[in-house]
């Protein structure tokens, strides 16, 4: 039985944690762990908690899971991963660590605040396989968790027979829509479309103003080889994402510049 730890943003609660955990056990053929935030850390990139005890304590998930080894911990993806791999499941490594099924896509620039996505590099950085999952926004206001669970297998086993190269996590946004409006996989590039934020003031507490996020999709790619065209035009989105973050643009740029000798006192 292949090993695999669970994790994501949303909360032990969020149906797209249990209904891929329900997928993975109904087959049998994975044995699972799963330790995620006690509530929703969407937003909070790879924030881990540094200035305060880390507390977590044992659960179970529900009837249907109370066989799988599940923890609860107030903090973020990535502390739940690393608290994991270090000290909840000593004599459990991992042969995989899937974050999601995130409830929104993780496209584009969302990528660089999604605590989804962190989980997964933060297993990255330990040296295991990594696959984020997340689903896109339904049009029509049904989630489909079920179907998300079962078309995300395939590429799970791929990853777990296949592996991913050294520092690569898999960036995986499904489209959320019945299976007759899914056109396949495609294999795309990370793009540069994102939520374009605004902020709204709204009334003031005492002498602090009060202000909330709010936004919408904006996108900036037109290649259908991006993810997020990919995934708006029905493809399941498969995004192989680097842990680097050198520009090569920016270094050539950079490196024409005319540096001046260091000034010293001799």
């Amino acid at each position: 039985m292949k090993r695999i730890l669970l994790t994501n943003d949303d909360g032990l609660s969020s149906p797209g944690l249990t209904t891929l955990a329900s997928e993975l056990l109904r087959t049998g053929r994975y044995e699972l762990r799963v330790v995620a935030p006690e509530k929703e850390q969407s937003g909070v990139g790879h924030c881990m908690t540094l200035h305060a005890p880390l507390y977590t304590e044992p659960v179970t998930l529900s009837d249907s899971l109370e066989r799988v080894p599940a923890y609860r911990v107030a903090g973020t993806p990535a502390d739940c991963v690393k608290l994991a791999i270090t000290n909840l499941f000593p004599d459990f490594v991992p042969e995989l660590v899937v974050s999601g099924i995130n409830r929104g896509p993780n496209v584009g620039l969302n990528v660089l605040y999604s605590g989804t996505v962190a989980g997964a590099v933060e297993a990255c950085m330990y040296g295991i396989p990594a696959v984020a999952l997340s689903l896109d926004i339904p049009a029509n206001g049904i989630w489909h968790f079920a179907l998300a669970a079962e078309l995300a297998m395939p590429l799970l086993d791929l990853v777990l027979g296949k592996g991913l190269p050294e520092w690569t996590v898999l960036n995986v946004n499904l489209p959320n829509r019945p299976l007759a409006g899914i056109k396949g996989t495609r294999v795309t590039q990370h793009g540069k479309s994102g939520f374009k934020e605004f902020y709204v003031e709204e009334a003031p507490e005492g002498q602090r103003r009060r202000f909330r996020l709010e936004g919408a999709m904006y996108f900036r790619d037109t290649s259908p080889d991006v993810d997020a065209v990919a995934l708006r035009e029905g493809w399941i989105s498969v995004t192989p994402l680097g842990l680097a973050w050198d520009s090569p643009a920016g270094m050539k740029a950079v490196q024409a510049w005319d540096f001046q000798p260091l000034a010293t006192s001799h």
